[in-house]
């Protein structure tokens, strides 16, 4: 429950990490409106630099965002989010500009077409969101154009990335690349399977204090975590994580292990899964030149997006010119205030695009689907109910 796939990057995140480039007087040609899918249909919503956005283009656009990450329905239920994502979308627009024409390579045409199979195959299997796709009038053309934008602006930002800026984002982020062994003990909030309350955050944090006192007493670390934890995937191993590399991890686990005196039990740390009682047994740096490939290609889609964001918070301000949305009440309970749709809560499918990027929740390198369940209280990004 506490681990991150390494590779991970959702379509989602690449959304919000979007970026517009101030194009030359000559993206002024009208080719790439009348490709977008459903550009044209209904009120114009949004006016930007050399384009608009119409209503019936931005349900299209919503309506494959809704497969594809489902918590794009009750972001959009939120006015502020609802803008946020328009304004994204005319960034993608401006962005694949200059890419429509490109030829797909074998290998992004056979990521392609694993994605829309699966995709399809997720539509046929339920009724409701069938329905859904056909009232905005999604079509195998449209998912596949947009699938194809979404992967194209970002495999092209990687290849403008230096080995300078890869370098750089290894030094702002190295505490990632640390291999650590750590014990712990999880005292659960929430059911792992059903997400239904389990404690209460009191509840848990007394057990927590119960459970790390007993292991200053010189409790056994074995015996406690096969009685208390509630992490399946270490509670049976004395609760031991070994030469785990901390980027995996979830924030507050990941701070812990990094910053915690080792030998030393801590005090419990909170996580969205509950209090952890834990112990670092061993932590060892890992420099540059002992990264692997995959490290490498990882930092450098995290240095490729932080450069998409820079750019997308100073220039597309100044790129749209009017934004004309229909009135959306907020939900009255307040429900998803505050959600940012560029965080990854752990929530929703993961649609992973890393190299292939080719299916549904989480596309290793190969393109085929990684649905696995993991137990381990180390996941977050397997599980389609955010634990």
């Amino acid at each position: 429950m506490l681990r991150i796939n390494q590779a991970r990057r959702t379509i989602l995140l690449a959304l919000v990490a979007v970026v517009v480039v101030v194009l030359a007087a000559g993206c002024g040609s009208k080719k790439e409106e009348a490709s977008a899918p459903g550009a044209g249909g209904g009120k114009t919503i949004a006016t930007y630099k050399d384009g608009t956005v119409t209503e019936g283009e931005f349900k299209k656009y919503s309506t494959f965002f809704g497969i594809v990450q489902p918590q794009t329905e009750m972001y959009l239920s939120i006015p502020q989010l609802q803008e946020q994502f328009l304004r994204e979308y005319i960034g993608y627009k401006i962005l694949y500009k200059p890419l429509a024409d490109k030829k797909l390579s074998d290998e992004d045409q056979k990521s392609l077409d694993t994605f829309y199979t699966q995709v399809k195959q997720q539509i046929d299997s339920d009724e409701t969101l069938k329905k859904k796709v056909d009232d905005a009038g999604l079509k195998e053309a449209d998912i596949r154009y947009y699938y194809t934008m979404i992967t194209s602006i970002m495999k092209d930002e990687e290849s403008k990335t230096t080995d300078a800026e890869v370098k750089k984002q290894f030094d702002d982020t190295k505490a990632d690349y640390n291999v650590i062994s750590v014990r712990h003990i999880l005292i659960a909030t929430a059911d792992p399977n059903t997400g239904a309350e389990k404690r209460t955050d009191e509840e848990s944090l007394k057990i927590a204090k119960e459970v790390k006192g007993k292991l200053d007493a010189g409790g056994d670390w074995a015996a406690l975590a096969k009685q208390y934890s509630d992490d399946t995937g270490s509670k049976d191993n004395g609760g031991l994580y070994a030469d785990q590399q901390a980027k995996g991890w979830v924030q507050e686990f990941k701070d812990a292990a990094n910053k915690q005196e080792i030998g030393k039990i801590g005090d419990p740390v909170k996580s969205q899964f509950g209090y952890h009682v834990m112990k670092v047994e061993k932590r060892t740096a890992t420099t540059f030149d002992k990264l692997t490939d995959a490290d490498k290609e990882s930092i450098k889609q995290e240095a490729a997006s932080a450069k998409l964001n820079a750019f997308m918070t100073t220039d597309l301000p100044k790129l749209v010119t009017k934004i004309d949305l229909p009135k959306t009440e907020t939900p009255a309970d307040g429900s998803g205030a505050g959600t940012n749709p560029g965080t990854n809560s752990g929530a929703g499918t993961n649609t992973d695009t890393s190299k292939n990027g080719a299916t549904n929740t989480d596309t290793s390198k190969n393109g085929t689907t990684n649905t696995e369940k993991k137990d381990d209280a180390a996941t977050n990004d397997t599980k389609t109910d955010g634990k």
